[in-house]
C-alpha cells in the first residue's frame, strides 16, 4: 500500500467530491480513481470496503472516503478524506439554497433544479452500468442483482432486499471446491 501524505489525500479526496455528484454514482468514480489511477488500493480491498459500507447505516459514499483514508492514513486520513470528500458538496448546497430561497419563484430556476434532477437519474444509471462491469461478471450474480432490483422496485424492505441477497448467494455464487458450511 502506498504511503500518501495527509495533504495529498485532501487534494485527491476533495477532487473526488467536486467531480463525482450523484449518490450511488460517485461509487463507479471513488472505484476508478483509488484502484485504478492511484493503486491505492486493489479490486478486493475496495469491494470489501464497498460491502462493509453498504451494510452499516449512513452515507455510504462518506463512509469509502472514510474507508480509503483509513486504510491510507488511519484514523487521521479518515478524518480528512471525508471532510474534504464532503467539502464541495456542502458549498454547492449551501450555493443552490440561496441561490432557490432567492429566486425559486422564477421560472427559469424551477426548469434549472427539474433538469438538475434529470441529470442525477441518468449519472445513477452510468454508475449502474459502470460498477456492472467490476462486480456482476456471471450469470448467476446477475440473477441475484436482477431479483434484488426487483424487490427494492417493489419496496421491499432494504435490510430484508440484502439479507435475502446474501442467502441466495451463499447457495449459487459459491465457487467449486471452496470453503463450505457443514453442520458437524
Amino acid at each position: 500500500m502506498p504511503h500518501i501524505r495527509l495533504i495529498a489525500l485532501f487534494v485527491q479526496c476533495l477532487h473526488l467530491g467536486a467531480t463525482a455528484y450523484g449518490g450511488p454514482a460517485m461509487m463507479a468514480h471513488l472505484r476508478q480513481q483509488c484502484v485504478e489511477r492511484q493503486r491505492w488500493l486493489t479490486e478486493q480491498e475496495f469491494r470489501e470496503g464497498m460491502a462493509f459500507c453498504h451494510l452499516i447505516p449512513g452515507a455510504t459514499m462518506m463512509q469509502m472516503a472514510a474507508y480509503v483514508g483509513y486504510r491510507l492514513r488511519g484514523p487521521a486520513g479518515a478524518l480528512v478524506a471525508s471532510v474534504a470528500f464532503v467539502l464541495p458538496a456542502f458549498l454547492l448546497i449551501v450555493g443552490l439554497s440561496a441561490m432557490y430561497f432567492t429566486f425559486g419563484d422564477l421560472m427559469l430556476v424551477k426548469a434549472v433544479f427539474r433538469g438538475l434532477a434529470a441529470v442525477v437519474v441518468a449519472i445513477i444509471f452510468n454508475a449502474c452500468v459502470m460498477l456492472r462491469k467490476t462486480t456482476v461478471q456471471e450469470w448467476r450474480a446477475a440473477v441475484v442483482a436482477g431479483l434484488a432490483f426487483v424487490a427494492l422496485a417493489l419496496k421491499v424492505n432494504l435490510v430484508i432486499v440484502l439479507l435475502g441477497a446474501a442467502l441466495l448467494a451463499l447457495g449459487i455464487l459459491r465457487q467449486p471446491g471452496g470453503p463450505t458450511i457443514s453442520a458437524q
